[in-house]
Order: structure tokens, then C-alpha cells, then sequence
């Protein structure tokens, strides 16, 4: 095997672009109480944006407008609120304080007095639990012995949180 690298192919850096000149906006959940959004906007919306400002006597900024749907229907919309971007901002951690739950994003800007004005919109991800699923797999259900010894293991060495221990007092 060759020791030789080709210094063009590594050097990613250069070969990749700084946008790619579509209206895009992606979230995903980094856990159960942030999202990532990241997003690139083309040359078209960014122009149309700046005639906007230049119409408009009052100040127009990019904002994010951060949809949290009800746990039960995805489709239907419990909360908003507003995040304000500056111009050169293509991502953003957004703190949404609701684990499993479904969000979605959209980018658009905001004119003070005429409100907002959307321009794409995001997927629609669920942030993760932040505890133990209520969902018991049979498949995967230890036989009533191995639990026994596991619960005798835990409790002996006090290797456990006091919700696995109540939901073992509970049985």
C-alpha cells in the first residue's frame, strides 16, 4: 500500500463551496431540549430580501419562527416564537425545553408592523424522550428469574435511581 496523498483530494476546504445557492432549511435534535437548524438561501431570496429593506422605512430582519405541534397531532400547532438571525447567520442552536415533542422551522423576515413573512420551511423532527420509554418490547422481556437476580444485584449494591427502585417495589 502507498504512502502517497494526493494534497488536492484532502484539502477539502477549497473543493467544498460556501453555499449552493438554494433556498434550504434543515433541523435535527441534538437532544431531548435543543434543535440544530442550519439553512443556505440562494441569490434570488437574498436580493428579494434587500429590496424589501430598501422599500420598507422600518428596519427588515431574517428571522426564525420556531413551530412546537401538539405530543398527539403533529400537523396542529400548539406555539410559536421568534428567533431574529442576523443577514450572514446560517445556523443556529435553538433551546425548545420540550423533550418528545414535534417542531418545525421556518425562515422568513420580519417587518415590525406587518409581521412575518415566511420563505421556506423546515422537516418536522420529534425531540427525544429524556427518561425511560413507557414501552415494553415481549421480545425483549427478561424471563421473571433473570430479573429477579438483576433487581437482587441492584438493590444490594445500591446501583440504582429511585424510579428504578420504585417501579421494582411497584411489581
Amino acid at each position: 500500500m502507498s504512502s502517497y496523498i494526493n494534497m488536492e483530494i484532502t484539502n477539502l476546504e477549497e473543493n467544498l463551496p460556501p453555499n449552493y445557492n438554494e433556498d434550504k432549511l434543515v433541523i435535527m435534535p441534538r437532544d431531548p431540549r435543543w434543535i440544530f437548524a442550519y439553512w443556505d438561501i440562494s441569490e434570488n431570496t437574498r436580493n428579494a430580501l434587500h429590496q424589501v429593506q430598501a422599500s420598507c422605512e422600518e428596519i427588515v430582519h431574517p428571522c426564525l419562527r420556531v413551530y412546537r405541534h401538539t405530543q398527539t397531532r403533529a400537523g396542529e400547532v400548539e406555539t410559536f416564537f421568534d428567533l431574529d438571525m442576523e443577514e450572514n447567520c446560517r445556523e443556529w442552536y435553538i433551546e425548545v425545553a420540550y423533550p418528545d415533542y414535534p417542531f418545525h422551522v421556518e425562515w422568513g423576515w420580519k417587518i415590525p408592523q406587518k409581521g412575518f413573512n415566511p420563505i421556506m420551511a423546515s422537516n418536522l423532527i420529534y425531540t427525544p424522550r429524556d427518561g425511560i420509554s413507557q414501552l415494553i418490547d415481549e421480545h425483549w422481556h427478561l424471563p421473571d428469574w433473570k430479573s429477579r437476580k438483576l433487581y437482587r444485584r441492584i438493590s444490594l449494591y445500591h446501583f440504582s435511581s429511585p424510579e428504578f427502585m420504585y417501579r421494582r417495589n411497584k411489581k
